[in-house]
This record gives C-alpha cells, structure tokens and sequence, in this order.
C-alpha cells in the first residue's frame, strides 16, 4: 500500500553516498583541504614579497584572510553537500520559486549580497573626497540643501536655490561627495563579512557544544551548560569597548568579541533537542547497531533538529549584522571600513574620528536619501535572513514537505 499523506515517511538513503561517508577522503574534506593550501601558499607569498594584490589594488588584511578562510569552510561543508543532496534528488528551480517566491527571493538576495559584497568594492575604485558635490539628491528628486556645484539641473534664485538630481550620481551623494552606491556597495562588503565568518566559525561552534552537552550529558553536559551560563552573563558590547579602548576598533575584534559570547542560546536549544531525541528509538537502535557518537549526531540528530536549529542560526546571522550596524552608527567602526550604520548615522550627526559628534548642519528628513536606502538595504537583509532560514527548515526538515 502506498503511503499516504498522514502516513509515516522515511528518508530515502542513499547506500552508495553512506559507503563514500567512511572513506577518510571526502568532497568536503578535499574541498577544504585545497582551499586552505591555496590561502597559504597566498599568505606565504604576501609575507615573503612586497605585497600581494590578486584584484587591482585590493590588499588583503586580516580580516580578508580570515573571510576567505570561512568561505572556504562554507564552499567545503555548505555548498558541497548541497550540490549532492541537488544531484540525488534533483529540484527545478522554477518550481520551487513558483511554490515559495518569498523563500526564492531571500535565497538569491543573500547569494546577491554575499556576491556583491565580496567582489563589488574591490573593482569599484574608492571614490575621492568632492565636498564640492555633498548631498546630492538622487535621480528624479530635487533638494532644498544644494551642494557648492550642482551637477544638474538648478531652479530657484540665488538665495532658494534648488538641485535636481544627475545621473553622474544616481543614488545621490553623502557629506564627502562620496556616490550612495558605491557606499551601499561598500556596506553589502561588511555584511557579508559578518555573514560567511559567523556562519563558518560561530553557528558551528555552538552546534558541537550542544550536541556535546546533550549526547554525553553527566559532567561534560554540566561543565558545558555552566560555561554557557557564565558566557551569557558577560556583556559582549562591553567587552568590545575595552577592547575599543586598547586596541582601537577593528571589524575582526567586533566578530570576535560578539561571536565567542553570543552562540550560547543557539548551544541551548540544541542541547534541548538532543537531549529530548537521544532517547527515540531510531537513535537507539543505531547505536546499538555499534554507530559512533558523531555519527548517529550527524545523521539522525541535527537533521531531526534543524526546526529550531536552522530558523536560530539565520535570526544570529541577522542579530550580527544589525549589532555591526548598530556599533558603526555609534561611531565605535573603523574609519576605513564603510557600514550601512555609519552611512545612516551621517544624515544625523557628523561623525568625525577623534573629534566631538556634532549635530549635523541640516535636518535628516531634508537629507533623507543618506539614511533611508541604507536603512531600506539593512532591513532588506534582516527580512532575507529570516525568511530564508524558515525556508531552509522546512527544506531540511526530513519530515517535512519537499518541494
């Protein structure tokens, strides 16, 4: 008898893919293991001659390092595993945009924005500073605040002088002259920063302490959970600012300060699923058939877990970029390092490094094309995020509906 709709289902396995999982050479792990030979002979090259530049004139700092080595932990244990389960069970894209567009468009807004951000500012070039061209308005609007040299078209007397926006600058310019887009750009670069780091280093982190706590329990799970407990109690922000104070500010300080503390409430609820499924039956029966503790973790528990496991970890991606955002609003970022929060804080204080904030010389609302595409940008993102990671729930869930 078929099954039915109510009916039970089972995974279909595939026995030659299970046989392939034994062998010590992997796609994932030759995937990695070439990634990080390759970043090595680069970052040998960097320190023995006088510089390494693969992309104009794009030097790559530590946190480029660190970003193209979370790539490639991402390409080895995210893309590569996907590319397989798409080969066993093969899935129209059409199809699947035709039955969840919101999830669709969240997808390819996050592989657009990891895409731009990754590639966008090294083959834009930096702007110059032109105060003369501050504030322009964008195409199709006009502005009561014009710049010194107003590059389209000016109505108005000599004292209610009023510019209209050019397409020399589509989007419209800051204080320093410098394009919107190449800032929204340049924005796009450090959330994805945040992004492909958290998801390579911090979500798998707290994914191995919770299934640790959980499948071992006794003391391991108590000596865990206790330093979950004391993790959650030290206020990362605060932590950055001695750091700040220190060091000066750094994006790689910012991960690492809010990324070694804030994964314990992703760790507790997988700890809370493993403890609640160790005990079924197909966990049981696998371990009793002689499975290892990571393999019944990887091939029963995650999967069986990814309801609250998956929809958590996108919602800490999301929390990270708008906890960036936040801190560049403030002022606490560094100069160099364009953000979508410093871009909106410009249309309300004048920001400048090692100076008192002033408030700036015109009100935001007559300004609003700084602040609002950025804030439109990093709501966009936060949405993606969380839609996004419902889909991929439903999509992971082995008892849910495949498309």
């Amino acid at each position: 008898m078929p099954p039915t709709e109510d009916g039970p289902r089972f995974e279909d396995l595939d026995w030659d893919e299970i046989q392939r999982s034994r062998r010590n050479v992997t796609a994932e792990r030759a995937t990695l293991a070439i990634g990080v030979a390759l970043l090595g002979l680069g970052r040998a090259y960097q320190e023995w001659s006088a510089g390494l530049s693969p992309v104009g004139d794009w030097r790559l700092a530590a946190i480029d390092w660190v970003f193209l080595l979370a790539g490639t932990v991402v390409a080895a244990y995210g893309v590569v595993p996907l590319a397989k389960r798409l080969r066993r069970r093969p899935v129209s894209l059409r199809a699947f945009a035709r039955r969840r567009p919101a999830v669709a468009l969240s997808g390819a807004f996050v592989v657009g924005l990891v895409a731009v951000g990754a590639v966008g500012p090294v083959l834009l070039e930096s702007p110059p500073l032109r105060f003369q061209h501050a504030f322009h308005p964008p195409v199709g609007f006009a502005s009561t605040v014009p710049p010194q040299e107003c590059l389209g078209v000016e109505t108005g007397g000599p004292f209610d002088r009023v510019c209209h926006g050019t397409w020399e600058y589509p989007l419209g310019t800051n204080e320093r002259g410098h394009p919107l887009g190449y800032l929204l750009i340049a924005g796009a670069r450090t959330a994805a920063y945040v992004t492909v780091i958290s998801a390579a280093f911090v979500v798998p982190l707290a994914m191995a302490v919770g299934v640790v706590a959980g499948l071992r329990g006794g003391a391991v799970d108590d000596l865990l959970s206790s330093y979950v407990d004391v993790q959650l109690c030290i206020p990362a922000l605060l932590l950055y600012f001695v750091g700040y104070a220190s060091y000066g500010p750094s994006l790689l300080l910012l991960l690492a300060t809010f990324g070694l503390l804030s994964w314990g409430g992703i760790a507790r609820l997988v700890r809370s699923e493993v403890i609640q499924r160790r005990e079924e039956g197909y966990v049981l029966v696998a371990r009793s058939l002689g499975a290892s503790g990571a393999y019944v973790a990887r091939r029963h528990l995650l999967p069986n877990s990814t309801n609250t496991l998956v929809p958590a970890a996108f919602q800490l991606l999301a929390l990270f970029v708008l906890i960036e955002a936040g801190v560049a609003f403030l002022g606490f970022h560094e100069v160099g390092t364009y953000s979508w929060g410093s871009t909106i804080s410009e249309s309300i204080n004048a920001a400048v490094a090692g100076q008192l904030q002033e408030r700036a010389d015109h009100p935001a609302y007559r300004i609003w094309w700084v602040s609002s595409l950025p804030a439109a940008a990093l709501t966009a993102t936060l949405v993606a995020f969380k839609t996004l990671g419902d889909g991929v729930r439903d999509a992971l869930d082995p008892k849910g509906d495949r498309p």
